[in-house]
């Protein structure tokens, strides 16, 4: 996924200046993309000079102007069309797995440490998730269907998450036991 169809559609309902992204980023999108604040304002601005969006430029007193990003017919026509074309296998790519191929040279505290870094970090996201859901989504049964969309995302995320969970969970036991 391209982080400008990305930005898009968060645009495509509300305009927003950057910071405004970035909290829809961090707040509805936290759990499908992720991207600096550099990102994102850097994609906007090449965004900009593209007229896939325009700029509103608001003055403010004692602040630097905002810009206000709208997406243009441009904009729309660039999203549609990443929306009807197919995304293709997604390939599944962690500096992690290649460790797993010299197993046996990779060293025990090392291995430990490094997965249990990466149950830590799954952990917190995992409450990232549930608080997305108690703010966003605590009543599903009573969503419209647009709405559902993200919903299912995130359900997907959380269930992904407690797969490498409990891998972890399987591999550290097996390496512990092999070990004794």
């Amino acid at each position: 996924m391209s982080l400008r169809a990305v930005l898009l559609i968060t645009l495509q309902r509300e305009p927003g200046t950057g910071y405004d992204v970035l909290q829809r980023f961090r707040t509805g999108l936290a759990h499908v993309w992720q991207a600096s604040h550099q990102q994102i304002y850097r994609e906007l601005d090449k965004m900009h000079r593209e007229q896939l969006l325009s700029c509103q430029t608001v003055a403010q007193y004692d602040k630097p102007d905002r810009k206000v990003y709208h997406i243009t017919s441009e904009g729309i026509a660039f999203l549609e069309s990443w929306l009807a074309s197919p995304l293709g296998p997604q390939p599944v790519r962690s500096p992690l797995f290649a460790k797993f191929f010299v197993w046996e040279r990779w060293p025990a505290d090392a291995r430990h440490a490094e997965l249990a870094s990466l149950r830590n970090t799954l952990e917190e996201r995992m409450d990232s998730y549930q608080a997305i859901e108690s703010a966003c989504f605590s009543s599903p049964d009573s969503l419209h269907p647009h709405e559902r969309a993200p919903w299912h995302t995130l359900r997907l995320g959380k269930r992904l998450t407690q797969t490498w969970l409990a891998w972890i969970d399987e591999v550290l036991e097996e390496d512990r036991e092999a070990i004794s």
